[in-house]
């Protein structure tokens, strides 16, 4: 039997890959990390919305190996098969992807048992596939059965602990958007001792009920259609003004999280039928404010007054100062760019799903041997000092590049608002007490 393998190559891939995520998005968050068990054996169980980028995104923040599960099928492939294998991935086969293969899993169950046993992390997504919604799918019964099989194999004296983790983020991976990173209440094996053996089925099954209960507290988890369309107008509206707790919640996916569970609290409590009828009235009035805000084609919140204005000038001398140099970095990395987003959906293939995670890898591999290249031929040509400086300064020059264009978009949109300010004033001004509204009455929602 094959034995699970890649630490070396695992920390190789996890540094240099951190750089390429920190680039890939605008800001990444985490709560809860401190619940990520030291020297415990774990088994991380998380959502899935963005493929193999969730993998990043959860080992980003854990100095432990993460060993994470793959579908058997991404391993037909030779080059790709020694690629995961080499950074410790451990293959499961299902029947509907590889039924000719479902043998094997005795191999990978193995695998898994091995490295729990000794004091390693493993992770799974069980709900089975990736999907973008903001909710958790029904979860497969695998993660339990393992999990509690590794623990009948050592009397139950294996402490192993179940980490939930919940990736978010309003765009699923979407080049630079935001992620929060939400580490759940570890689950401890030793409470089902009895009652597995007693019953193993049910057991398993009350487990993977909790599990997906703490996967649900740490995504947004979404059931109720108003929220729903609240979800995705909120994004329009603007949430900048609403505080939580007095605590400052930086990222925009993280307050997103917070705003969201506090309402779907409200509409738990014994299905509260006059909260109910509030969200629905503020899903009501957002739906009006983002019909009105079509016909001006602004995609977020309209004109705010001197704040704008402010933003206005910020934006255009910005703008104004950093075009020369943007311009020289944006010739001298347009064409590795467009390189790894062509070669990224093509390793991708017909799976949308791992389409981020592709261009992120080609990215960083692309980006990496480019700019050895250029070190080369400007060391030979000018000098290992000249080398250094010009190469550093056209790597900080990619990444101010694009800061730079998302500030050519926050010009070009507040100009607009200005514009229709000034030119359609009584319009724009409805619009302005429509979100003032919209935000009165999520704040009393919130506090109530």
């Amino acid at each position: 039997m094959k034995k699970v393998t890649g630490s070396f190559y695992y920390r190789i891939f996890k540094n240099v890959f951190s750089i390429g995520l920190r680039v890939y998005y605008k800001n990444i968050s985490v709560s809860g990390f401190e619940k990520f068990p030291v020297n415990n054996p774990v088994m991380t169980v998380s959502n899935h919305p963005t493929g193999l980028m969730d993998v990043f995104l959860a080992a980003y923040h854990v100095k432990r190996q993460i060993k994470f599960t793959a579908a058997g099928g991404l391993f037909k492939d030779k080059l790709q098969a020694a690629f995961l294998t080499n950074l410790g991935a451990i293959p499961l086969y299902r029947h509907k992807d590889t039924p000719d293969e479902m043998d094997k899993n005795m191999d990978s169950f193995e695998n898994c048992f091995q490295e729990l046993e000794n004091g390693g992390a493993i992770g799974f997504y069980p709900e089975g596939t990736s999907h973008p919604e903001p909710w958790v799918n029904p979860i497969k019964t695998g993660a339990a059965r393992i999990a509690l099989q590794a623990e009948e194999r050592n009397n139950f004296n294996l402490d192993l602990i179940i980490v939930p983790i919940g990736i978010n983020s309003l765009n699923p991976g979407a080049f630079r958007d935001s992620a929060f990173v939400k580490f759940g209440n570890p689950i401890s094996l030793k409470k089902y001792q009895t009652s597995y053996k007693n019953n193993a089925v049910e057991a398993v099954d009350k487990l993977t009920g909790e599990i997906r209960k703490e996967m649900e507290s740490c995504t947004f988890h979404i059931t109720h259609d108003s929220l729903l369309n609240l979800f995705d107008d909120f994004q329009i509206v603007g949430l900048d003004d609403i505080k939580r707790d007095n605590k400052s919640l930086n990222n925009k996916v993280e307050k997103f999280y917070s705003i969201i569970k506090i309402l779907q609290d409200k509409i738990s409590q014994n299905e509260n039928t006059l909260k109910i009828e509030k969200i629905n009235s503020l899903e009501n009035k957002t739906s009006d404010l983002k019909q009105k805000m079509q016909k001006f084609a602004l995609i977020d919140h309209p004109f705010c007054g001197i704040k704008s204005i402010l933003r206005f000038f910020y934006s255009f001398i910005i703008s104004l100062l950093g075009f020369p140099v943007v311009l020289v970095a944006t010739l001298v990395n347009i064409l590795p760019f467009i390189a790894a987003k062509k070669l990224g959906r093509k390793i991708a293939g017909k799976d949308i799903s791992l389409i981020p995670a592709a261009r992120l890898m080609a990215g960083v591999v692309i980006y990496l041997l480019y700019y050895l290249f250029l070190f080369i031929i400007v060391g030979i040509n000018t000098g290992i000092i000249n080398s250094i400086v010009i190469s550093s300064s056209l790597i900080v020059g990619g990444y101010l590049t694009l800061w730079y264009w998302e500030v050519l978009k926050s010009l070009s949109m507040v100009s607009k608002k200005i514009y229709y300010w000034i030119t359609n004033r009584k319009e724009i001004n409805e619009l302005i007490a429509l979100r003032v509204k919209i935000l009165n009455d999520l704040n009393g929602l919130l506090e109530s």
